[in-house]
């Protein structure tokens, strides 16, 4: 197997996307129906988002980073593993481990507000919802807190979640899946 990519970038490709750790400035006209009113999603799915957010929020906090990863839509994890020569699953779990051992000297914690969160649905029919947040981190003394944006989308009837951190992100979001090319995102960088 032969890997392309640098250890430290892709953990920290994977570690951005994850939790989406930059302000985010929109690029244009995101999705507009409240989570509580939203006809966009059944019971069922409005159900499972705030499930899988929680769950989210839950690994995060339990500093269970390494579980982050199964949170990434599974198209991007396959492009991962294609640019990495592997197989995805080997992907997620040398990702999962190269970021536990990146951050093993940050504590980070966070919280996301599903009550916030603005649903919409791309030209071809998938639901996605944009997540509202907080992200914190702390190391060595030091502490910085930034509003993040997450989003989520269904894959395969599962609800999949990914930091909208920077345009690269948003490259790469758009690559695996195409749909979203006509969706206005929001993307951070600083």
């Amino acid at each position: 197997m032969m890997f392309f990519t640098p250890r430290a970038a892709l953990a920290s490709l994977v570690l951005a996307a994850t939790l989406g750790l930059s302000a985010c400035a929109p690029t244009g006209t995101p999705a507009s129906e409240s989570y509580a009113s939203t006809s966009l999603l059944d019971s069922g799915q409005r159900q499972s988002l705030a499930d899988r957010v929680a769950a989210f929020d839950r690994d995060l906090n339990s500093g269970n980073i390494a579980a982050l990863v199964s949170y990434l839509p599974p198209r991007m994890i396959a492009d991962l593993a294609d640019e990495m020569g592997t197989s995805p699953e080997f992907a997620t779990a040398a990702a999962g481990a190269m970021i536990s051992g990146l951050t093993s000297e940050l504590e980070i914690a966070g919280r996301s507000d599903i009550s916030q969160a603005l649903i919409g649905e791309t030209d071809e029919g998938r639901p996605y919802a944009l997540v509202p947040g907080v992200a914190q981190i702390r190391a060595g003394g030091q502490s910085a807190t930034q509003q993040v944006t997450t989003l989520a989308l269904i894959d395969g009837g599962e609800w999949y979640l990914l930091g909208l951190s920077d345009p690269e992100t948003l490259t790469d979001l758009r690559r695996a899946y195409p749909e979203f090319r006509g969706v206005a995102l929001p993307a951070g960088g600083n």
